[in-house]
């Protein structure tokens, strides 16, 4: 049997493993936890492909505020069941009472120059 002892001299190369172990990990985390849900998170990539989208497009969005997303340590996320949503939400925007009753007494008091 061999013993994986970590020394001095193999520290770099045992840490190399270790991240590697740990990122491997992670993935099958995050695919695990997608499955079971039976959600699936994508990368900017992925989705860029899937909503048939530019990336450029998709980092507009997320500035915007407009694209369910997820950040985590400097990544963008997407969840495809929260992208579905959004897609067949279509562009319902909100409706704000207050705004809309300003811009009908401004029409009938002849106007407004906003």
């Amino acid at each position: 049997m061999e013993k994986n002892w970590i020394n001095f001299n193999n520290l770099p190369e045992a840490l190399f493993k270790i991240f590697g172990e740990l990122a491997h990990l992670k993935s099958l985390i995050l695919e695990n936890g997608a499955s079971e849900s039976g959600d699936k998170l994508m990368s900017i990539e992925e989705t860029s492909v899937f909503l048939h989208v530019k990336k450029q497009t998709l980092y507009s969005y997320v500035s915007k505020g407009i694209i369910p997303h997820s950040k985590r340590a400097g990544r963008l996320y997407f969840s495809k069941n929260d992208l579905i949503v959004w897609v067949k939400d279509g562009n319902k925007r909100s409706f704000d009472v207050e705004e809309e009753a300003r811009k009908i007494i401004c029409k009938k008091k002849g106007g407004s120059h906003e």
